[in-house]
C-alpha cells in the first residue's frame, strides 16, 4: 500500500478503456457481429489474443473499430461501476488529468462520451506518448501492466486496475485494485 497519501493537489493521470470505460463487452459484440468470432471478456486474456476471422488479435480490431466505427464502439461503452462517483471524491484532493492511448480523432467522442456519463476530469491530454510514464504526473491509473511499469519506472505511483489481459505480476510495486472503491479506498 502507500505508505502515505499522495499530497493534496497531486495530478492522477487516468486511462480510459479498462479504467473508466468497459470496453470489453462492446469489443466482444463487434467481434460476434463483424467476424463470427465468438468470445467473452473474460476469454480476451492478452492484448495478442488472436482472431483468426480478422486476420489478427485484438489489438488490430481495436484500431480498426476506431478508424471505422469510433461513435459506435468509445461512445456506446458502459462506464465501469462507480467510476464517476470514486473520481469525484478524487477530485476533492487530487487533479485527475485523462491520458489514453485512443487516437486523436477519437477525442471528441471520448468527451463527449466523459460529460453524458458525469465523468469528471480536470485535464485532456490530446497526445499521450507511448511511453505514458513520460507524462506530468503524480500517478497512473491504468488497465496495461506496460503502461503502469512505464509511470513506475519514472518514479509515479502505479494503480493496475486489473482486467483479465492484465498481468499484475509484470509490474512489482503496483498497487493493484479491481474496482473504483479499491482506487477510493487506496488514496482517499
Amino acid at each position: 500500500m502507500i505508505d502515505r497519501p499522495l499530497p493534496a493537489g497531486a495530478t492522477l493521470l487516468v486511462d480510459l478503456d479498462g479504467v473508466v470505460a468497459d470496453n470489453l463487452p462492446r469489443l466482444c459484440t463487434y467481434l460476434a457481429e463483424a467476424y463470427g468470432h465468438e468470445t467473452t471478456p473474460a476469454e480476451i486474456d492478452e492484448w495478442a489474443y488472436e482472431v483468426p476471422e480478422a486476420g489478427g488479435h485484438v489489438g488490430d480490431v481495436i484500431a480498426e473499430l476506431m478508424a471505422d466505427h469510433a461513435a459506435w464502439y468509445l461512445g456506446g461503452m458502459e462506464p465501469l461501476p462507480g467510476v464517476a462517483d470514486a473520481l469525484d471524491r478524487l477530485r476533492e484532493r487530487y487533479r485527475i488529468e485523462i491520458a489514453t492511448h485512443r487516437i486523436p480523432e477519437t477525442h471528441d467522442v471520448s468527451r463527449a462520451w466523459l460529460a453524458e456519463h458525469d465523468v469528471p476530469y480536470d485535464e485532456f491530454h490530446e497526445n499521450v506518448p507511448d511511453d505514458k510514464g513520460a507524462l506530468a504526473g503524480d500517478a497512473l491509473i491504468d488497465d496495461y501492466h506496460g503502461n503502469v511499469g512505464d509511470a513506475l519506472s519514472a518514479g509515479k505511483t502505479g494503480v493496475l486496475m486489473r482486467q483479465p489481459y492484465s498481468d499484475p505480476g509484470a509490474v512489482d510495486g503496483a498497487h493493484v485494485v479491481d474496482s473504483w472503491g479499491d482506487v477510493t479506498r487506496l488514496l482517499l
